[in-house]
């Protein structure tokens, strides 16, 4: 966390000085004492914030060797918590200056649009002066001394600098673990047991392979690899057996030595490597081997392969594997994986019973039954947390310990339990980057979800991501959260094409545990929960959900640390204000979210706080009335600091005119049921916008002009000024994934998900303006994904036949393209997946010319296609052909084919010619109302005419004509 926070500080510092500088060197009258006055306020300012950018390299280099011991030293937990309250005050002072910064920038260039001058000049290139806000080179210096105090405190703690490479943790090691098990405690495994078995003894012919057992802490993957371990057609089998608890510290040398003396049982005395692996080479010489190594974190390639060299002695090898990290399962180069699911209900009660009254409910009074249900079920299928606390509870017998478990957070009930020893190992091995990402989920309640790219603009928003030379900094935080997921810290799943997350509860309560206070959250319902709820002063992320009126009381209390403020508010109806507390009084909020369904207007007072970077508005009830739009659009406008804003507004219309202020201004989200109708005037002079999601219906697209960093993916329809196509200049959007281009504005389908939907007012319906209009949209050649529609001319432009121009493609859409006889496209080496759908042209489709890298084809309604050739030239896993009437004949490799004289159902048949491709790698097959097709090609699979198909999925409608017999297959044709 506080590296993190360094970080952050270090990189606003950075950016800053250029602006110092400006204002030490900018010229003045001789004679003016005020101007000196000020240029020496920036003269100090630049060496004091080099000072401080000195002492925070130096803390930096310290903060891993100090995160890793603050779990059990506390006086280092102390200096940290000192050294995070002081960086967040130096961030405070510099997002103040880089405030001022932009509210100057922002002045010179209206300045300059009033005078007329400068029309062209971007707001970056206009020389500004920036005075040094009054108070900050004493507030630096103040902030300076407590860092060099801190500094000093790091010397007399003894914190060495560090590179970062985490180390164990030897107070948190794991008990180690051995091969035998209780099986009277055991409940609820057998299918697991039996799965890892069959994947232990299968593949026989693979004389070296590994089985990887993957989950969270707690889950039972130790248990399920002792059963299978001792499990008799296990031991039938093999000749050899070791069993090895490896932990933290991947040596391979004491690894060696574990698995010899396991295997033999007998001490080995060698010490050195070479001695010790030409020692276990010898013993498992011709040997079958099965070997155990619980509780890997090993992430080194290199020592892996040191410890598996003498098995190449051996016979059969089989490794099973028991990890929490995915990366574990990939440098061990596992040939299968198993992840164990939670215990179910039912086995995880009878654990319970066994623990807390010796295996029988006959022992619990009746009165304790259904709480220690409620109990269990809090352990959200862990069997570690169900011991543990069933443990706790064997010689309870008083109904208020277990009410006090029940109603508590389990940690805050039992905290050296062993389920959160067993977790804050993991913790611990957790990068020091990723530590405040996991502890912010914590600051929602439970069972809460959250789209994993709102988490991952939360991240960005508090300055948790670090850049990495030119990647976007939402690839490395979806790197992050994948982290996290290979870690088992977070479970996600879809709706649709969203992704959304949630913590287990005890993944929740580890989160909880580890943040100190810093992170919180309540429920106010009524005025009993005013009284209860009391927020300690530590917490600087906070959630609050309930009543509108009762949140506005909870919400007086003295607060003034919060860095996120998530609301969650229901009866509010009007002006939030009115119903609400004094939102200004949260000055170092960097993150706000307003959700209440009855919202109509936002206050002005959300427009002093200057941190702002994160600003998230839901309400159904947003009115677009031009009193709510100009609050809306009054207070927006000065949140210089902004970077993201989401309007969750079903009703929303309009745009804020002062969006156009916002200059940092990077992800701009509108969510509701309406076309945005007006584009603020001055949003085109800021290219910093990288995603905007929008439908927005307006007269051209010249404002792309310089968003060259747009982002994802972008549909236009319809067709406007040729002048304005050309100005959009598309080809400057190296970072654009889709590009989806609608000759028809009424089109109804989106391809590809499109986040930017751009609904041209209908100026143009000449069709011989279509050439044009798509020659002056050339995209990047970085582009993935194209799809045009609607194109009404016999000829492309040259980009769509230059391979160079489509490098990067790999998805390619032509949709209602009528006058296209045949397909423009030349050698493009990267496209998997084309579509072909209502091209009425076409009457031979060659695929030659196509990528043989070519993945999925589907060609619909063509109604004047009637032949298909070169489709062996490629590696086709799915083929789709449907409703083409005309077609009779598809041909491997532009021979046509001689139609099958076998009768339908003779099992005989003769295989392809010599020299004849084929489509091995074809697994869906999909043909639909192609009525004159009588015979597939020669070419495909010989598997798939065989009883056993290689195709996972076949469906074959209404082909009247087409002879299935031969190949296995059932044909649903009909009339």
């Amino acid at each position: 966390m506080a590296g993190c926070l360094i970080t952050s500080v270090l990189s606003l510092a950075t950016n800053l000085l250029p602006s110092i500088r400006v204002s030490v060197q900018a010229p003045s009258s001789s004679s003016s004492n005020s101007n000196n006055s000020k240029r020496g306020r920036a003269r100090a300012s630049e060496k004091d914030l080099k000072r401080l950018m000195g002492t925070l390299e130096r803390i930096k280099a310290t903060l891993y060797d100090a995160e890793e011991r603050e779990i059990r030293d506390r006086s280092v937990k102390l200096w940290l918590k000192e050294l995070k309250k002081v960086a967040y005050d130096a961030e405070d002072v510099l997002s103040e200056y880089r405030y001022e910064v932009t509210r100057v920038q922002l002045e010179a260039r209206k300045a300059s649009e009033a005078s007329g001058s400068h029309k062209t000049k971007k707001m970056e290139d206009i020389e500004y002066i920036v005075q040094i806000p009054n108070g900050m080179v004493d507030r630096l210096n103040e902030i300076i001394s407590r860092f060099d105090e801190i500094a000093k405190d790091r010397e007399a703690l003894q914190l060495r600098e560090s590179d970062g490479v985490s180390r164990p943790n030897n107070k948190l090691l794991r008990p180690p673990t051995g091969h035998m098990v209780d099986e009277a405690s055991i409940f609820g495994r057998d299918a697991e047991i039996e799965e890892v078995i069959n994947l232990l003894l299968s593949e026989k012919e693979k004389p070296f392979s590994v089985i990887s057992i993957i989950g969270k802490g707690g889950l039972g993957k130790t248990t399920i690899a002792q059963l299978v371990y001792k499990d008799e057609r296990v031991t039938r089998c093999f000749d050899l057996f070791g069993w090895v608890c490896v932990s933290e510290e991947f040596d391979v040398r004491r690894l060696t030595n574990a698995i010899i003396e396991s295997v033999t049982k007998k001490n080995c005395d060698l010490s050195e490597l070479s001695s010790l692996q030409e020692e276990l080479a010898k013993t498992v010489n011709g040997k079958t081997i099965v070997l155990v190594l619980d509780d890997v974190w090993n992430e080194n390639q290199s020592l892996w392969d040191s410890l598996r060299v003498p098995f190449k002695e051996a016979k059969l090898v089989r490794v099973l594997v028991t990890t929490r990290n995915k990366k574990v399962v990939d440098v061990m180069q596992t040939t299968t994986y198993f992840r164990p699911t939670n215990m179910p209900e039912d086995s995880c009660w009878q654990l319970f019973l066994h623990y807390a009254f010796c295996g029988t409910s006959d022992t619990m009074p009746p009165h304790l039954e259904n709480m220690g249900k409620d109990i269990m079920r809090k352990c959200g299928g862990l069997p570690l947390a169900v011991k543990s606390i069933a443990s706790l509870l064997r010689h309870e017998t008083y109904e208020e310990r277990w009410i006090e478990i029940l109603e508590n957070d389990l940690w805050e009930s039992y905290p050296s339990n062993d389920v959160f020893s067993a977790l804050q190992i993991s913790y611990a091995h957790l990068p020091a980057h990723l530590k405040p990402c996991f502890l912010l989920c914590s600051m929602y309640p439970k069972d809460y979800v959250l789209g994993k790219m709102r988490l991952i603009e939360l991240w960005i928003s508090h300055g948790y991501i670090e850049s990495k030379g030119k990647r976007r900094i939402r690839d490395i935080g979806v790197e992050y959260y994948e982290e996290l997921k290979q870690r088992s810290f977070v479970d996600d799943f879809s709706i649709g094409s969203e992704k959304y997350f949630k913590l287990h509860d005890i993944i929740h309560d580890l989160a909880r545990l580890n943040s100190e206070n810093e992170h919180y959250s309540v429920e106010i319902n009524q005025p009993l929960d005013i009284q209860k709820e009391n927020v300690p002063q530590e917490a600087c992320h906070l959630h609050v959900g309930g009543f509108c009126g009762y949140v506005h009381q909870f919400l007086q209390q003295n607060l003034m640390g919060l860095r996120t403020l998530s609301i969650n508010m229901g009866g509010c109806y009007g002006d939030l204000e009115y119903g609400y507390c004094n939102i200004t009084k949260f000055r170092a909020l960097r993150v706000l979210e307003l959700k209440a369904n009855y919202l109509t207007r936002i206050p002005y007072s959300i427009s002093e706080l200057k941190h702002l970077a994160y600003l998230y508005i839901r309400s159904a009830d947003l009115e677009t009335s031009s009193l709510s739009l100009s609050s809306l659009s009054l207070s927006i406008g000065l949140l210089y600091n902004l970077q993201t804003l989401i309007l969750d507004c079903y009703c929303l219309k309009y745009l804020p005119q002062s969006i156009g202020s916002l200059s940092n201004l990077q992800r701009l989200i509108i969510k509701g049921n309406n076309s945005i109708n007006y584009l603020p005037h001055g949003l085109v002079n800021f290219p910093a916008i990288k995603t905007m999601k929008a439908r927005l219906k307006v007269t051209n697209v010249a404002w792309l002009k310089d968003m060259t960093d747009l982002e994802g993916n972008l549909t236009i329809r319809g067709v406007s000024n040729l002048k304005d196509a050309q100005c959009a200049n598309m080809r400057n959007k190296c970072k654009l994934e889709a590009l989806s281009i609608y000759y028809d504005p009424d089109y109804g389908i989106d391809w590809f998900e499109s986040m930017l939907v751009i609904d041209l007012k209908p100026e143009i319906s000449v069709h011989d303006v279509h050439f044009s209009w798509l020659e002056s949209l050339q995209p990047h050649p970085n582009l993935k994904k194209l799809g045009v529609s609607f194109y009404s001319s016999a000829t492309v432009p040259g980009w769509m036949c230059d391979p160079c121009s489509l490098q990067s493609i790999q998805k390619i859409w032509l949709d209602n393209c009528d006058k296209i006889q045949s397909l423009p496209f030349n050698n493009l080496h990267t496209l998997k997946h084309l579509v072909v759908r209502n091209c009425h042209g076409f009457g031979v489709l060659q695929l030659e010319q196509l990528s043989s890298q070519l993945e999925k084809l589907e060609i619909y309604r063509c109604r004047c296609l009637e032949l298909i050739t070169g489709l062996g030239n490629h590696m086709l896993a799915t083929l789709k052909i449907s409703y083409c009437e005309v077609l009779k004949s598809i041909t491997m490799d532009g021979l046509q084919l001689v139609e099958s004289t076998e009768p339908i159902g003779d099992s005989s048949y003769e295989k392809p010619h010599i020299g004849r491709q084929s489509i091995s790698t074809l697994t869906k097959l999909e043909i639909n109302y192609c009525e004159l097709l009588c015979v597939l090609p020669d070419g495909f699979p010989l598997k798939f005419r065989e009883t056993e198909p290689s195709f996972t999925y076949v469906r074959v409608l209404h082909c009247l004509t087409l002879q299935l017999g031969i190949y296995n297959i059932k044909s649903n044709s009909g009339s």
